[in-house]
């Protein structure tokens, strides 16, 4: 099953440009937040990624980072107030001179971040560096994961584990395990929703997400980088003790709201 795209990549200030970058970014912005919803109007706010977080929206921080990077097409898979995110997108395009594509998931509520990423990846053949639209991160961690020249993912090493958690288990350089059923106990750490998929990974990529949101609409894309890992095609590195969250719920939030002001490399601050 294929969520299709009512958008066809809709582009927010385009700019003209001569020069080919390799490196693309993808956004997950689709779902809906509804633990989050329970405590905050999102129906006010938008997506997740539209959260103010010190004066400036996760969508912000992170556009600002991939700009940094020398992107300068971002892909967001939107879905719940898209029109919200494409509003913010025109504003975003003009003050960082980046084109956006903006591409739905008209079944965001019935599938699950395979399937957004499989809608978002459709037109990607080079580099691409994918975030989950509701993570606060040090910039030193992007730093960190983009240094390294193959498809790899950000994990914390760190972090006090739950059954909440998506967890990882390393073994030998390899992906032993993944998800949240995995034994906190046998765990490595917890994949942080931040990754990057080289240009040569990028069709294998497609053919295991396509595997598997036909095996079911709600999986996580996380699983593919299993798979790649068992085909020696992946790297990982570590944010040994740098700070993140995802915010799912308000305890996340105001977990976010406490760490927006530490220091983080060229973006300047949080």
């Amino acid at each position: 099953m294929a969520a299709k795209s009512s958008y066809n990549r809709t582009e927010c200030n385009p700019r003209q440009t001569g020069s080919v970058f390799r490196l693309n970014g993808i956004i997950l912005a689709a779902g809906r937040g509804q633990r989050l919803g329970r405590d905050i109007d999102l129906e006010k706010i938008g997506p997740k990624c539209l959260l103010p977080i010190d004066s400036r929206t996760l969508l912000e921080r992170t556009v600002s980072d991939l700009v940094s990077f020398g992107v300068d097409t971002i892909t967001i898979v939107v879905g719940y107030q898209a029109e919200r995110v494409q509003e913010a997108c025109v504003a975003l395009g003009r003050k960082y001179n980046v084109r956006f594509g903006l591409v739905r998931n008209d079944a965001y509520l019935s599938t699950n971040t395979a399937c957004s990423l499989q809608i978002g990846l459709s037109g990607i053949h080079d580099d691409v560096v994918i975030f989950n639209g509701d993570v606060l991160y040090d910039r030193a961690i992007l730093d960190d994961l983009l240094k390294i020249n193959r498809t790899a993912i950000a994990v914390d090493n760190t972090k006090p584990l739950t059954g909440e958690s998506f967890k990882v288990r390393i073994l030998n350089s390899r992906i032993e395990e993944m998800g949240k059923t995995v034994p906190v106990e046998r765990a490595t750490g917890e994949f942080i929703g931040i990754s990057k998929i080289a240009g040569r990974d990028i069709g294998e990529a497609k053919r295991l997400l396509n595997a598997l949101v036909s095996g079911d609409p709600n999986n996580y894309y996380d699983f593919i980088y299993q798979s790649l890992s068992e085909s020696g095609n992946l790297a990982y590195s570590f944010t040994n003790g740098l700070k993140w969250t995802e915010i799912d719920d308000i305890r996340d939030l105001r977990y976010a709201e406490s760490i927006a002001g530490i220091a983080c490399g060229a973006r300047g601050r949080f």
